[in-house]
């Protein structure tokens, strides 16, 4: 098949990721793959280099730039795509509207679970309703909230779990001795881990709460947070740093940027936890499992099918609970690895991930093939 994959860029975010991996996997086993991103944001891009991907990089200018639609219509038609796959909200879009009437299947995506979209984003699918052939969503979840809002019948809709590398995993991992002798130098420490940016849906309040409850239980605890430096850039931010000082954290926290070693850290934590709001299927959460970190998590999404004991994800948003359960976590660190390894081994690997994925592709393209090769006519008779 001949794959188009649309998405706003090539950032460190999950969704990039899991599309980095999906796309480098569509291509070993043969397919012809390309991604076509709305703005020059690439970051990722040199992960891509050598591999066979195709890559258009272009620049909107206007959240809906009638220039890129035209010109990632008339590259979907010279290119001979045979599905198109968009990937979060701008990508449904561009889909959507460049691809239309060209007779190529259009998969839509689902990242996330029970967050609000505005106006502008209701009426941008309300209006282009229709348009998409099938939803793909990352998490039972998703696809429950997102069925819908796109009003996507029930047999075209799709839940793909992400996948991890567990070779790569194992990889980067090997990494984490000598990367955690340089966060607290000189200091016999226990370190908890949060992977995420200082946004509401991660509720960094509650995370900064947990750290206070877990320090005071025991002073060896020290708090990695990965994914956003520390700046105020808005009220949240701003809230955050106003509970970092009130609870008087400077000595036991540390804060870095957005990383591509992401899983390094993980792995040279005793422990990753999330006080996630919201989200789909957690990349953190998968790399943790498949590295041998053991992991705690507030509710959402489908945590609760993918985290193997029933334990590690608190039933309420207290702190002293999380503190526990990280506590729990350390202390009976050799069976949770293991018990989350196999789970990941049965269900989240990249080779399944793209499996079920490959499965959506061929199952559209053979549909539209046959409507192709059996035209219905104008009628509606056969």
């Amino acid at each position: 098949m001949r794959i188009l994959h649309v998405i706003s860029g090539l950032t460190v975010g999950g969704a990039e990721r899991q599309l980095i991996i999906l796309s480098r996997e569509l291509l070993r086993r043969g397919h012809k793959v390309m991604i076509y991103t709305l703005n020059h944001t690439v970051p990722r891009l040199p992960e891509l280099q050598g591999s066979g991907v195709e890559m258009v990089v272009d620049q909107k200018q206007l959240r809906l730039d009638p220039l890129v639609i035209a010109r990632l219509r008339r590259t979907a038609r010279s290119w001979g795509t045979e599905i198109a796959h968009g990937w979060l909200y701008d990508g449904n879009i561009y889909t959507r509207v460049a691809l239309r009437g060209l007779g190529i299947p259009i998969i839509n995506s689902e990242r996330s679970d029970n967050y609000r979209l505005s106006y502008v984003q209701r009426l941008g699918y309300a209006l282009t309703r229709g348009w998409e052939t099938a939803l793909v969503a990352n998490s039972h979840a998703g696809l429950a909230f997102a069925s819908p809002l796109h009003r996507i019948p029930a047999d075209r809709g799709h839940v793909v779990w992400n996948g991890v590398d567990l070779a790569k995993a194992d990889m980067e991992a090997a990494t984490a001795p000598a990367l955690r002798g340089t966060l607290w130098p000189g200091q016999e420490v226990s370190i908890a881990c949060l992977v995420g940016s200082i946004t509401p849906p991660k509720d960094h309040l509650l995370a900064l709460d947990t750290a206070a409850v877990l320090h005071q239980r025991d002073p060896r605890w020290r708090f990695l947070f990965v994914g956003d430096p520390w700046r105020e850039t808005g009220a949240y931010q701003r809230a955050v740093q106003a509970r970092f000082r009130e609870l008087r954290l400077e000595n036991i926290c540390r804060f870095t940027n957005e990383r591509t070693d992401a899983i390094a850290h993980i792995a040279a934590s005793d422990v990753l936890f999330s006080t996630s709001l919201l989200e789909g299927f957690p990349n953190v959460v998968l790399e943790a499992m498949a590295c041998g970190t053991p992991v705690v998590s507030t509710e959402y999404s489908d945590i609760r099918r993918i985290l193997p004991l029933s334990w590690q994800v608190i039933p309420q948003r207290r702190a002293e609970l999380l503190a526990a359960a990280i506590q729990r976590a350390a202390c009976e660190r050799s069976s949770v690895v293991a018990a989350q390894r196999a789970w990941v081994e049965r269900h989240a690997t990249a080779e399944r991930s793209v499996t079920a994925m490959e499965a959506v592709y061929t199952l559209y393209a053979a549909r539209n093939s046959t409507r192709t090769a059996n035209p219905v006519p104008a009628s509606g008779t056969t």
